[in-house]
């Protein structure tokens, strides 16, 4: 009995004894499905020209590099900045999700989407996309705008990145708004 367990030992340990040999398991993803990366409570900035053009923050960052089409996705909401030549703020953008295409760069802002610009205009969307290579933001949904003043609704939104030219479709409302009751 006692050769028996010698034999099953040697058998078992002769082999480990030999060159070693790696083993790599290949495991099939779906780049469609799984990120190439996942990045926790990140606040990143990116430059442009060498310049620092844009600050992000979010909890979630899910990359999908080798996608056929590569994007990111934001599932718990982004907020984003662009800043000036002294870092200081310029626009700011928040949301609940978003999706961004890379090779189109553009945005698909969704949820409680809120923009803020140098003016301290307040624009209020569901929807908001943002294509960087035209430089223009755009909407069909309900859109509420505070600027100087008075607020605007409607649906449908056109608009220059920097909110100083914008066209609203379908206007459902305007409303002066007396600042001075907000004073007291």
């Amino acid at each position: 009995m006692k050769r028996l367990v010698y034999i099953v030992l040697l058998a078992l340990i002769l082999p480990a004894c030999k060159d070693e040999v790696n083993n790599i398991v290949q495991h099939a993803t779906d780049p469609e499905r799984v990120p190439t990366m996942t990045s926790h409570d990140v606040q990143t900035v990116i430059s442009d020209d060498g310049r620092t053009r844009y600050r992000i923050t979010t909890p979630v960052w899910l990359m999908y590099e080798f996608a056929k089409t590569p994007h990111w996705i934001f599932p718990q909401g982004v907020k984003a900045e662009e800043l000036d030549s002294a870092y200081e703020v310029i626009t700011a953008i928040e949301c609940d999700s978003a999706y961004y295409n890379e090779l189109a760069q553009l945005w698909d802002l969704n949820g409680h989407v809120k923009i803020t610009n140098s003016q301290k205009d307040v624009i209020l969307t569901d929807q908001l996309f943002w294509n960087q290579n035209e430089h223009k933001l755009y909407s069909k949904a309900f859109i509420h705008i505070e600027k100087q003043g008075r607020v605007i609704e409607g649906y449908g939104y056109e608009s220059n990145e920097n909110f100083t030219t914008y066209t609203l479709h379908k206007v459902e409302a305007i409303f002066p708004v007396d600042e001075s009751r907000f004073r007291q």
